[in-house]
């Protein structure tokens, strides 16, 4: 086993954003915080700071992009309700690890630029694995290096991450190789699943 990954975020992608930031707000007893608009990619999100560099983005269509219907991001304009679709790791060296990935047979989405444009205005840009390539149902994690750019869960938090659990029926093939390159266990599951556990000043809450 290599040194694990650090875990960077948590996606969440929902057909509806406001009406799913509202919810959690209810659920967390915190609103998550307008994060901006992805061009190109037909989304815009809310993030809401887990502490320790790591963060849970909400993620949906952006209706200020119509050009990009039936074709934007994790197809969160085809979806009907939330759930967590994805996580995402930091890398000890973008083209180390995604090299890494490759030789245990998951190929990821080439390099790519990402970019947010903020509410509030100017942006934001880092490096990614194209999010268009998802696979395992998104089991098999992005890779994201932000380059020195202001990392989105870098403020306090109210939320905290309790738990990760990755859930998948090919759990026989992909933990090992899971092992080997510093990601999380894979657990049986009938069924591609991401859930994550927060603690929350309303208690308990389970995202899938």
């Amino acid at each position: 086993m290599t040194e694990p990954l650090e875990l960077d975020h948590l996606v969440y992608a929902t057909p509806t954003l406001d009406a799913t930031v509202a919810e959690l707000a209810t659920r967390f007893g915190v609103t998550p915080k307008p994060g901006g608009r992805h061009p190109g990619w037909g989304t815009r999100n809310a993030i809401l700071s887990l502490g320790g560099r790591c963060y849970l983005e909400i993620i949906g269509p952006d209706e200020a992009q119509p050009e990009t219907s039936g074709n934007r991001v994790l197809d969160v304009d085809r979806i009907s309700e939330p759930y967590m679709a994805w996580w995402a790791v930091r890398p000890f060296l973008m083209p180390l690890t995604c090299g890494e990935f490759e030789n245990m047979g998951f190929v990821p989405g080439p390099v790519i630029e990402g970019r947010r444009d903020l509410e509030g205005g100017g942006h934001l840009v880092w490096q990614i694995t194209d999010p268009r390539v998802r696979l395992f149902d998104g089991v098999l994690p992005l890779v994201v290096d932000w380059e020195g750019a202001a990392h989105p869960g870098e403020s306090h938090s109210e939320v905290n991450l309790r738990e990760l659990r990755l859930e998948h029926p090919e759990h026989a093939r992909l933990s090992p190789a899971f092992d080997e390159l510093g990601l999380r266990p894979v657990h049986p599951g009938e069924a591609p699943a991401i859930i994550a556990v927060l603690d929350t000043p309303q208690g308990v809450v389970e995202l899938r």
